[in-house]
């Protein structure tokens, strides 16, 4: 993915009215393309050290600190808030702890070891779980929960 593709991609809600969870959907969708085309990327480079690797590695560490920032910020507080059981909200914590030990790590690798190619992957992975986990089990928990869904998006929405 060149820069200007990876520079064109939208803020997570295009319409002001997207409550909550449809604007925190289209964010995952956005870092799972990222996530998506670095496991392309490493499947069909066979350079180590590959530029885009790197370019790739760099726009999905930035799209996971905007997306993690919203959520730890403004969605955790109002979904614990919601449910009777916060283990759903637990657990998307401790997922997006995984994900900034990863990013560490891959600040620390250099984009020509083996390593570094491991830690993008291993990210990119932890990326699609934290996005299925909260689309599958906490997003309909929600939706049942008397949580303004809609306040929640405008707020959301001001962030971005």
């Amino acid at each position: 993915m060149s820069t200007a593709a990876t520079s064109s991609i939208s803020t997570p809600c295009d319409s002001p009215c997207a409550d909550a969870l449809e604007t925190l959907s289209l964010g995952h969708e956005q870092t799972r393309a990222l996530a998506d085309e670095c496991r392309r990327v490493a499947r069909h480079s066979h350079v180590s050290g590959d530029p885009a690797m790197q370019e790739l590695a760099e726009a999905l560490c930035r799209a996971i600190h905007r997306m993690a920032a919203l959520e730890e910020e403004l969605f955790f507080p109002a979904a614990r808030a919601a449910l009777e059981a916060s283990q759903l909200v637990d657990l998307a914590e401790l997922e997006h702890a995984t994900a900034r030990h990863i990013i560490q790590e891959l600040q620390r690798a250099e984009p020509g070891e083996a390593r570094y190619e491991a830690l993008v992957l291993a990210l990119a992975e932890c990326v699609e779980r934290h996005a299925r986990h909260e689309q599958a089990q906490l997003f309909p928990r929600l939706r049942e929960s008397c949580l303004d869904l809609d306040a929640l998006g405008q707020r959301l929405s001001e962030r971005l």
